[in-house]
């Protein structure tokens, strides 16, 4: 491998020794790396972790494993990690009961090195110990651990300002009923930013609803069936967006002639939709990829910032249109 790589065997032993930090530069490390693809050569991952006290692999934990969101950060995850030698696995994190036997197990036995949080629930202060310098939050602010924020308010606002220009005044808020910073932040911008237009805020406009396309359809339909309904729809996801569509379509309610519905995601789901979706577009990839390597710099333990900030922008699509009231 050392000569196929153009390196010495000591190259080769501190990159596969787990010893290659600050002793062999990068650009020899990918060489040695794609030099054992080429020649299928695995190394045994068990023995490793034994010798090294590192397994190599980083565990992506997340709240709900059917949701395109998530396979799409994992995505971006897996090929960052491949540059870095490590390998990512998806674990199902639905709310604290699962902390102790999947997040915090699996640490303490070497079966992973790090995680990247994506659950709901934040961990907890007795947590914070075992995790500090081997997890990062992804979208989620914290002081004790590194982070990866998304600008939510940004997008809540570019959404709303889209609606807004098109005449817009009676919008209604399908959120999701979770309680998690991400989707408190949302509401909060939807509202300031209807108060900064001047416009009337209706207790009825603001419905919220698991995150299941039945769940959706069902909320959807009480907020459009209200004495006053409202022209736009601003959902919390796409796969709520689902519902909305389905409930508009049980009454007759034209997307988007007579219903203007903007999202958040701009997963696949957004241009399969008829009419196709405008959404503000989270990044998943590139949200996955930079929580990757913000990790693998707090593992290796070499510089990079404590918190990153990723921003935000408004697809415009076919699902909005100029208000129309009669």
């Amino acid at each position: 491998m050392a000569r196929r790589a153009g390196v010495s065997q000591s190259a080769v032993s501190l990159v596969f020794g787990e010893k290659a930090t600050g002793r062999v530069s990068e650009q020899t490390r990918a060489a040695i790396l794609r030099a054992a693809q080429e020649l299928g050569y695995r190394p045994n991952r068990a023995a490793r972790t034994l010798r090294s006290g590192r397994s190599r692999l980083i565990a992506l934990a997340v709240p709900d494993v059917s949701n395109p969101y998530f396979a799409a950060v994992l995505q971006g995850a897996e090929q960052a990690a491949r540059k870095y030698g490590y390998a990512v696995m998806l674990a199902h994190v639905h709310d604290e009961q699962d902390w102790q036997p999947i997040v915090l197990d699996a640490l303490t036995s070497w079966a992973v090195d790090g995680f990247l949080l994506c659950t709901m629930q934040p961990p907890t202060a007795k947590d914070l110990a075992a995790l500090q310098g081997k997890a990062v939050l992804v979208d989620a602010f914290s002081t004790e651990l590194p982070s990866l924020r998304l600008d939510i308010e940004a997008g809540m606002q570019a959404a709303m300002t889209h609606l807004l220009k098109l005449g817009h005044r009676k919008i209604a808020h399908l959120g999701a009923a979770v309680d998690a910073e991400t989707f408190h932040l949302r509401h909060r911008a939807y509202v300031s930013e209807l108060q900064q237009a001047g416009c009337t805020l209706v207790d009825a406009y603001y419905v919220q609803a698991a995150f299941t396309i039945p769940g959706a359809y069902e909320a959807a339909l009480h907020v459009l069936r209200s004495a006053d309904p409202p022209s736009a729809l601003v959902c919390d996801s796409d796969v709520l967006a689902v519902g909305a569509y389905k409930a508009a379509k049980a009454l007759q309610r034209a997307i988007p002639q007579e219903l203007s519905v903007v999202s958040f995601d701009d997963s696949v789901i957004a241009r399969i939709l008829d009419p196709e979706l405008t959404t503000v577009a989270i990044p998943a990839s590139a949200i996955g990829k930079q929580a990757l390597q913000l990790l693998v710099a707090l593992l290796e333990h070499t510089d990079a910032p404590s918190q990153i900030t990723m921003p935000l922008e408004l697809t415009i699509r076919a699902s909005t249109a100029e208000a129309v009231y009669l």
